[in-house]
């Protein structure tokens, strides 16, 4: 009778596990997306918007059908542009950026998702494109931005292993691009998104 009762505790935790998993405990998504980046301040600035891009990959570890951890490898260009005279000058920045996000998965068949988290951005290269030609900048950049991502998207079936996707995300930086300044500048961007969730 022990044993009966034993099987049937298991067999149904199990059963139980099973159905907060969310078609596998770990997937991995392939991404691309458009960056629409510039600077924040607490000064006035007259800064426009940098259209760049991003790629990279993205791994989820599922705790249940509605949580799951969120992180990966991303290469992120941000910076600005800034018009003086009619001449445009722009901040080319690119990171390789590393996201620690909590996901929420929601709607009835938890196809929309929630992200938000702190995201790591490490300086990979730092340009300067002015009307008589690149400089770098990296040695007045700071190497290193940590600041708060957040995000939603859906997430469409394709199959048992396979969902495409679409996503916005926002960031915004903690850390002053150039502490040169007399006040600090950091990186914001908006970042419109597609890619490919594979189950494993």
């Amino acid at each position: 009778m022990k044993k009966i009762l034993f099987i049937a505790v298991f067999v149904a935790i199990t059963i139980n596990i099973s159905a907060q998993s969310d078609k596998g405990d770990f997937t991995i998504a392939p991404q691309i997306g458009l960056n629409l980046s510039n600077y924040s301040s607490s000064e006035n600035l007259s800064n426009k918007i940098r259209v760049a891009f991003n790629a990279g990959v993205i791994g989820e570890y599922y705790f249940s059908d509605r949580w799951s951890l969120r992180t990966g490898v991303l290469y992120d260009s941000k910076g600005t542009k800034v018009e003086v005279n009619g001449q445009d000058f722009i901040d080319k920045l690119n990171y390789i950026a590393v996201p620690l996000h909590a996901n929420w998965h929601f709607g009835s068949n938890r196809n929309w998702f929630l992200n938000f988290g702190p995201t790591l951005g490490f300086l990979a290269s730092a340009k300067g494109d002015t009307p008589t030609g690149e400089i770098d900048i990296k040695d007045v950049t700071n190497s290193f931005d940590i600041g708060l991502g957040f995000g939603i998207g859906y997430k469409f079936n394709i199959d048992e292993n396979t969902e495409f996707y679409v996503h916005y995300q926002g960031y915004n930086g903690f850390i002053s691009v150039n502490d040169s300044f007399p006040f600090n500048i950091n990186n914001a961007t908006s970042a419109l998104n597609i890619g490919a969730i594979f189950s494993l």
